[in-house]
C-alpha cells in the first residue's frame, strides 16, 4: 500500500489525537433515577478526523487515519475501520479510549455523554507525530480536527500545519480554543469553526449573518486562505480574500447533527483533491453534511445520499 501512495496517488491524511466509540441508544421516554429498556442500539468508530477518513473513502478518495488507541476500546475502533476498508496507523497508548453516549428519546431528542480520553505520553506524540511527517510526501490536503487528549501540548496543530506548508500539503483545521487560536497563526488554508467556536476565537458575539460574514473576513486576514462558519441546519457562510459565499443545504429530515460538519470537512477535501474549485467543494461537503444530518444516531450519509441531495445545495455569493 504505501508504494502505491507514493507513486503519485495523493491522499487525504487525517489526525485524531482523542478518537472514540460512538454508542447510540433508542428510548421511548428518558427518566432520571430509572431503568431503560433500549429498543436499538447503533456503535460507530468516532473522532473529527475518523469521520473525515470514514466519509472520504465513501467519496471514493484514497485517505489515511492516524491517531492514538488504547486497550479493548481502541481495538473496536481499529477493527471498524478495517470492516470499512479505511486504512489508518494507531499509535497505542495506556488506558482506554474514550466512549461517547447519546440516548434518543422518542421522537429524536438527543442527550449526550461524552467520556474522558485517555493521556497520551510525550514518547507516544513523538512517534505518531513522526508517522504523519513521513505520509505528508504522499498527501494533498492534511486534516487536523478535535479534542487534544492529556499530555498533549496545545501548540500541536500549529507544528504538523507547519510541517505540511514545507511540503505543499494543504491543511485543514477543525478545532476549538487553543489549539485552533495557535494553529491560525500557523496559518492552515482552511477553517471550519460552527459560530460558538468563532465567539470563542474572536471573543464576541456572532447574533446575525452580517457578523458571522464578518467574522469569516477578519479570520481571513489572519492569514487563512478559506474560512468556513458553519451555522447548522442553516448552512455556513464562507470567505477567502475577495469572495463569500452563503451555503444553503438541502431540505432534509435531520435525525442527528453528529459528524455533519465532519462529513462537509470530507467533501470539501475529497474536492480539492480532485483538483475541483471551492464552489464545487463547498456543494460537495454540503451535501456530504446533510447527508450524515439526515442518518440516524451517529452514522455518516452513504454515497449514494450524497450523489442524490448534491443538486439540491444552493451557494449564492454574498456582496
Amino acid at each position: 500500500m504505501a508504494r502505491r501512495l507514493l507513486c503519485g496517488v495523493t491522499v487525504i491524511i487525517s489526525v485524531t489525537l482523542n478518537p472514540a466509540v460512538d454508542q447510540t441508544a433508542w428510548v421511548d421516554r428518558l427518566e432520571p433515577g430509572s431503568v431503560h429498556r433500549v429498543r436499538e442500539t447503533h456503535i460507530d468508530p468516532a473522532g473529527k478526523g475518523i469521520n473525515v477518513s470514514r466519509m472520504a473513502h465513501r467519496l471514493g478518495w484514497p485517505t489515511l487515519a492516524f491517531g492514538f488507541l488504547a486497550g479493548d476500546v481502541g481495538n473496536i475502533v481499529r477493527k471498524a475501520l478495517e470492516q470499512e476498508g479505511v486504512p489508518a496507523h494507531f499509535v497505542p497508548v495506556p488506558g482506554q479510549t474514550r466512549i461517547n453516549v447519546t440516548v434518543v428519546e422518542g421522537p429524536g431528542t438527543a442527550t449526550s455523554f461524552y467520556g474522558p480520553g485517555p493521556a497520551a505520553p510525550a514518547e507516544a506524540l513523538a512517534s505518531l507525530e513522526g508517522l504523519v511527517r513521513f505520509w505528508l510526501q504522499a498527501g494533498r490536503v492534511l486534516v487536523l480536527a478535535g479534542s487534544l487528549p492529556s499530555g498533549v501540548p496545545p501548540d500541536v496543530y500549529a507544528r504538523l500545519t507547519r510541517a505540511a506548508g514545507e511540503r505543499g500539503v494543504k491543511v485543514f483545521l477543525d478545532a476549538d480554543g487553543e489549539p485552533l487560536r495557535l494553529g491560525l497563526a500557523a496559518g492552515p488554508s482552511l477553517i471550519k469553526p460552527n459560530v460558538a467556536e468563532a465567539e470563542r476565537l474572536l471573543g464576541r458575539s456572532l447574533p446575525d449573518e452580517v457578523a458571522i460574514l464578518a467574522a469569516a473576513r477578519e479570520l481571513v486576514g489572519r492569514g487563512v486562505e478559506t474560512v468556513i462558519i458553519s451555522m447548522g441546519g442553516r448552512g455556513a457562510v464562507c470567505a477567502q480574500a475577495a469572495r463569500a459565499w452563503r451555503i444553503h443545504p438541502p431540505d432534509v429530515k435531520r435525525l442527528s447533527t453528529v459528524g455533519s460538519g465532519d462529513a462537509m470537512v470530507a467533501g470539501l477535501a475529497v474536492a480539492l483533491a480532485r483538483g475541483e474549485d471551492l464552489v464545487r467543494g463547498l456543494a460537495l461537503g454540503t451535501a456530504a453534511g446533510a447527508a450524515t444530518a439526515m442518518s440516524e444516531g451517529t452514522a455518516l450519509g452513504t454515497a449514494d445520499d450524497v450523489a442524490a441531495l448534491l443538486p439540491r445545495v444552493r451557494i449564492e455569493q454574498m456582496s
